[in-house]
């Protein structure tokens, strides 16, 4: 029979491993930022929708908007509010992702309404009420794995808005369907080119979802692609494996979220073009207002 210490040693391993997967699951997908802009280039549902909502915030304000995004990585969105005339400050985790927006923003007017901040989007470095507009696109709050954690963006994103100043953002749509395919088998096999290295490559994916901690740890493997006719056949060893950790967010814990913190839910729907919380639905879009 396991003594006390026994299973509180085994409990502490099983902890400690837990914690190294999620520090993969925040970082490893984000490492190789010119990757990253290679598998999201043709994404452009979400930029459409922050940018006309920017447009929108802007036409009533009579002026450019100043916005907060967090989770900017290597700026998809903020390029293309910045050339909309707007004051971006740019705040993630990973610096290779900043580096790359960094570097995409090359006038000299655009530089000088950039702000680029590394840092946790839990607890943002900002001043109150400085921002009309917080975004949070792609995604980027389900590397926030506890829902205290939550909390604490949703009660710093409002910190940081003026008052009736909005907070938007998006996130995937729970499918439970999804969630517990086969964790062994292997999805969206597709042959391509490394954008940098030239390599002839295949990404595939397959996922664990933990229902007690809401986390989904998807693991995206890249093996080298087989010769011309040659069926692929997923090696034991993956040429390189990276992980990705989301934790899921239920809609009906979303409302309740946005009300604790203080904020006024404005809309929830669905894939960026309004559509209710039904199945197939991807992505879940919120507005909320201070």
């Amino acid at each position: 029979m396991a003594t006390r210490a026994t299973t509180r040693r085994a409990d502490r391993r099983a902890e400690e491993r837990h914690a190294r997967l999620l520090a993969r699951g925040t970082d490893d997908h984000y490492e190789d930022a010119a990757l990253y802009d290679f598998e999201y280039f043709d994404r452009s549902e979400d930029v459409e929708f922050y940018q006309e909502l920017a447009h929108e915030l802007a036409r009533e304000q009579g002026r450019p908007l100043r916005i907060l995004e967090l989770g900017a990585g290597t700026g998809r969105i903020t390029t293309v509010l910045l050339r909309d005339g707007h004051h971006l400050t740019a705040l993630d985790r990973m610096a290779p992702m900043l580096a790359r927006l960094e570097a995409k923003v090359v006038r000299p007017e655009e530089r000088a309404r950039l702000r680029i901040i590394e840092a946790d989007m839990s607890a943002p470095p900002i001043d109150e009420g400085a921002f009309d507009l917080v975004i949070a696109p792609f995604n980027a709050l389900m590397h926030l794995y506890e829902h205290a954690t939550l909390l604490r963006c949703f009660a710093a994103a409002r910190r940081g808005l003026v008052e009736g100043g909005t907070f938007a953002f998006d996130v995937l749509l729970p499918d439970l369907e999804w969630l517990m395919w086969d964790p062994d088998e292997r999805h969206a096999v597709t042959a391509f080119v490394h954008p940098t290295t030239g390599e002839e490559l295949i990404y595939s994916t397959n996922h664990t979802y933990d229902p007690g901690s809401q986390i989904c740890h998807i693991r995206i493997f890249y093996d080298d692609a087989p010769r011309p006719g040659v069926d692929f056949d997923p090696p034991a060893t993956p040429r390189r494996l990276v992980h990705l950790a989301h934790r899921q967010i239920f809609p009906e814990e979303l409302r309740g979220l946005i009300a604790a913190a203080g904020l006024r839910l404005e809309s929830l729907s669905g894939d960026f073009c309004g559509l209710p919380l039904v199945h197939g639905v991807e992505s879940m879009v919120a507005r909320c207002r201070r």
